[in-house]
């Protein structure tokens, strides 16, 4: 655990000039999270399966670009957008309403973990054994939307506290996001409102990124997704490829450089036995290297495409 004083070098530099800056912030996992381009991504407790699903087409539209998704740890949105950011290898901050000793709620000690072990950190201005208390959340909120460059609302009631994220972002210049929803619901309340008000109503992760200036056009964004899918699959194939042994690799880098390989054809070129030649394409089918394109023929997988 790292304890960082507000004239520390490595102090977060985005929460310097905040309101009210925290004195000293406790964070756990890689402090390097604070240089990279941050949005926050916060809603409901009682998310719709409509906001949980518009919050991992966000999320996953954000990483792609390199950007770091900060939210609070809390059931619902907060949880889907953290994990949603790890499932695409992206770094995550969280920022706690409690010690880091006491994690807040605590059915979320495991995802606490996996932020930090998958390269991104976890932040609270309390000390570590400080218990939750309701009057710190609202204060967190000024640390949650301190870090980032935006905040992005996916679902909010009239009064909540991702509606008092939402107006520290304001009143840090910042800019908020916010997806439509139906009037008629709940969490469309305070959405609704903040547009109202100067947020700005967004429906997929390209539009915030246009506007922050991280990419300037849709060749950038593609390319950022081409690039990304490389990095996935290079990642995938060298991973599967060092459990093998050497003659599957060596069947494995057959079909690979023919494009599509006949079994026969194999078994005379490789000189090897159709069982022999049969087992080692099911070891390569069940590791998802390679799948079968018509009888008898097989080539690489789809997801090393690219």
């Amino acid at each position: 655990m790292k304890v960082l004083k507000k004239d520390d070098e490595d102090f977060p530099q985005s929460l310097r000039n905040i309101k009210n800056p925290p004195r000293e912030l406790y964070v756990e996992g890689n402090i390097e999270c604070f240089n990279l381009p941050c949005v926050t991504v916060v809603g409901s407790r009682n998310m719709s399966e409509y906001g949980k699903k518009m919050t991992k087409k966000i999320v996953k539209e954000l990483v792609e670009a390199g950007v770091c998704i900060v939210s609070g740890l809390a059931v619902g949105i907060d949880t889907v957008a953290h994990e949603e950011c790890l499932k695409n290898g992206g770094k995550t901050i969280a920022v706690l309403g409690s010690g880091l000793n006491k994690v807040f709620p605590p059915e979320n000690k495991e995802l606490f973990n996996r932020i930090i072990n998958s390269g991104g950190c976890v932040v609270s201005e309390h000390f570590p054994d400080e218990e939750a208390r309701k009057i710190y959340f609202p204060a967190r909120n000024r640390i949650v939307s301190g870090l980032s460059l935006a905040t992005v609302v996916i679902e909010a009631t009239y009064r909540s506290g991702t509606s008092i994220t939402a107006r520290f972002t304001f009143e840090q210049g910042k800019k908020v996001f916010c997806i439509p929803n139906c009037v008629f619901g709940k969490n469309s309340s305070g959405t609704i409102n903040l547009i109202k008000n100067g947020a700005t109503m967004v429906t997929d992760g390209r539009e915030i990124l246009y506007s922050l200036g991280i990419i300037n056009q849709l060749k950038n964004y593609a390319e950022i997704v081409e690039q990304q899918k490389m990095n996935k699959a290079a990642m995938f194939e060298k991973e599967q490829l060092e459990r093998l042994d050497g003659e599957t690799i060596k069947i494995y880098n057959y079909i690979k450089e023919n494009g599509i390989a006949n079994v026969d054809v194999m078994c005379n070129e490789l000189n090897m036995s159709i069982q022999n030649l049969n087992m080692h394409i099911t070891i390569l089918e069940l590791r998802g290297l390679i799948m079968p394109k018509t009888s008898g023929n097989y080539c690489i997988s789809e997801m090393l495409y690219v």
